[in-house]
């Protein structure tokens, strides 16, 4: 590209001549580049255009070139005649050289023969040039006789580079131009010294050798040396603003393939520590908080004793929040749901292993009929990934069968409890035994009617526990939220990203494995640890809560007395509180039944698809074969 920049560049301006120059250089860079850098970090032989030789060659053409516009600068600037044929020289020695590789035996016949005969047309070129500019130094000096030992020798270089046939019109035109000066000023020189200055003509080989200044060497740009800082910084500096030389990377949005093994490790890992190690020790710790109070009919003694008649405000609540979310016509639906998508799961597994058995027999019939002829690999050699895939599946979903059972079996058990929440109310509170004018009588109210202190201060001690109790549950659950949310919009990937580019930055070649990311993923989880040390402190204050309540409730027992119709309210409340949450835990099973099978569907089409692509290709090769 920069060579073709250079050449386009309008060489009439010294703007334009300045412009081709550092073009060149540029090109000369890339190709060094390439030798220094790339080549010497490939993992395989590199092909012939990208040898040393051949290399060495391109970077000589274009620092020749580069040279070259040095040159035509100082002629246009009318520098000294000995500067100008320095200049030239080197541009002579550049071409020179250039060809001297090219017909290298190891590169020989890459470059075409038109490259190789315009490179020795400019090395004679400027050879001449050098001696025509070297000769009108030598009048300033008073070397007569070597100026005309030079004239001779840029003579012989443009006649010989005359000679070559298949040279560019433009080429030629310039050689005979210089060919015509020379002439003119060799027959002067001769003629002057022959009448005038008398002076010896040293032969050509005598002569001394002219002094070269090289002013080029290879220049590769920023966006060659360092693509990766300069791609990132335009990514930062402008988001998705192409670069005004680069434009936008080709491959910007393409993951390098560790990183997406990383990403997935980390994913895998994040999901484990935030499911196992937080979430699902509140929902243990919230089970065996409702359990406990189950175990001391709790809050139902209380709203037994609190509200005789009628239904607790909670409870209502609690009822209000069944009939909205469907009660039970709801659970059942769901769970027809879960069962449908587990049949549809099992259906598309099934489809996969029939595949695979109907192109195990065709394979096994064809092999019966051709016997030694049908030569190709047996499925069963073929096949055992995929099977051993489908069988692990088969155990998921068998699995996911029995937890299905499990869910059923709750909502059979809960149902009419469940069922008599979604009533309306008025025959909701029917449901429920009413104690009037027995409390009282069991919490041995004396004569003015009024409760002992000590069983109206454990009601009101339990009553504030169970608040504390309602308020860590809350607060649990806003945690859980929370967590979840962090976990949602967790994307390691820049980090992963900008680490494997540290790892690359002196070899982009070099590999990267997800083992090198294991410092990164300590640090990006040490966020959750937060959540596991609340979930900690957590854990310590419901024992210590629940400690409370049972001692409490125990007191509260001793000091009451026994009342039947007492006991059969606290039951029925205590039932539907406990209906609740049965309800509440069977909606959150069935629903992420279906989120489970909805995942695994895809996971199974994939499988299946693979399935099916086995057997299609098996298919093909069987066709193949029979012809």
């Amino acid at each position: 590209m920069y060579s073709q920049l250079g050449n386009a560049e309008n060489r009439s301006s010294a703007d334009g001549v300045r412009k081709a120059c550092l073009y060149f250089q540029n090109a000369a860079g890339c190709f060094k580049h390439l030798q220094d850098v790339i080549v010497s970090e490939m993992r395989i032989p590199p092909t012939l255009d990208l040898t040393n030789p051949a290399l060495n060659v391109l970077i000589n053409l274009m620092l020749a070139q580069a040279q070259e516009c040095f040159w035509q600068k100082a002629v246009m600037d009318q520098l000294k005649d000995g500067t100008i044929a320095r200049l030239a020289t080197k541009v002579s020695d550049f071409y020179d050289v250039a060809y001297d590789l090219a017909t290298n035996s190891t590169v020989q016949g890459l470059f075409p023969q038109s490259w190789l005969v315009q490179t020795q047309v400019k090395a004679l070129h400027f050879s001449g040039v050098a001696h025509y500019r070297k000769s009108c130094e030598c009048i300033s000096q008073n070397h007569y006789g070597e100026e005309i030992a030079r004239l001779q020798a840029a003579a012989d270089a443009v006649r010989r580079a005359l000679e070559f046939r298949g040279v560019k019109d433009s080429v030629i035109a310039d050689l005979r131009s210089l060919q015509a000066v020379i002439s003119k000023s060799l027959t002067r020189a001769e003629k002057d010294n022959d009448i005038i200055y008398l002076e010896p003509v040293p032969a050509v080989s005598s002569l001394s050798a002219i002094p070269r200044t090289e002013m080029v060497k290879p220049a590769p740009t920023t966006e060659i040396i360092d693509p990766i800082s300069l791609m990132a910084s335009n990514e930062r500096s402008s988001g998705a603003l192409p670069h005004p030389i680069m434009g936008l990377p080709l491959f910007q949005k393409l993951v390098p393939f560790a990183v997406h093994q990383a990403a997935s490790v980390f994913v895998d890992r994040k999901e484990r520590l935030v499911k196992e190690e937080i979430v699902a020790r509140w929902d243990e710790l919230t089970t065996l908080c409702y359990t406990t109070l189950q175990s001391l009919n709790l809050p139902g003694a209380l709203q037994a004793l609190e509200q005789p008649i009628g239904l607790p405000p909670s409870l209502l609540a609690r009822s209000e929040e069944v009939q909205h979310e469907g009660g039970l016509h709801a659970l059942y639906d769901m769970l027809e749901n879960v069962k449908s998508m587990s049949m549809r799961n099992a259906e598309i597994l099934d489809e996969a292993l029939n595949a695979l058995d109907e192109e195990q027999e065709d394979d096994e019939q064809m092999r019966g009929q051709f016997r030694d002829r049908w030569v190709r690999p047996p499925s069963q050699a073929l096949t055992s990934q995929l099977v051993e895939q489908a069988q692990k599946q088969r155990e998921t979903l068998d699995n996911a069968l029995k937890a299905d059972q499990i869910v059923r079996g709750k909502i059979d058990t809960w149902s009419a409890i469940i069922e008599v929440l979604s009533l309306p109310r008025e025959e909701l509170e029917r449901s429920v035994p009413s104690a009037n004018n027995v409390r009282g009588e069991v919490l041995g109210m004396g004569d003015d009617g009024e409760a002992p202190s000590k069983a109206e201060e454990l009601i009101g001690r339990l009553k504030a526990m169970l608040e504390r109790v309602d308020g860590m549950i809350r607060e649990r659950k806003d945690r859980v939220e929370e967590v979840r949310r962090v976990s949602e919009a967790d994307d390691i990937s820049p980090a992963l990203l900008h680490q494997a580019a540290l790892l690359t930055s002196n070899s982009p070649t070099v590999k990267i494995e997800p083992a090198q990311f294991e410092d990164l993923f300590t640090t990006h989880l040490q966020k959750y640890e937060d959540f596991r040390k609340i979930v900690m402190l957590d854990e310590a204050r419901q024992e210590k809560l629940l400690q409370e309540i049972t001692e409490t409730n125990t007191e509260f027992v001793r000091s009451r007395r026994n009342n039947a119709v007492i006991a059969k309210r606290e039951k029925a409340l205590q039932n539907l509180e406990q209906g609740y949450l049965k309800f509440k835990e069977v909606r959150t099973n069935l629903l992420e039944g279906m989120k489970f099978y909805a995942e695994f569907e895809k996971s199974l089409l994939r499988l299946r698809d693979n399935c099916f692509d086995y057997c299609f290709a098996r298919k093909v090769e069987s066709k193949d074969y029979l012809k």
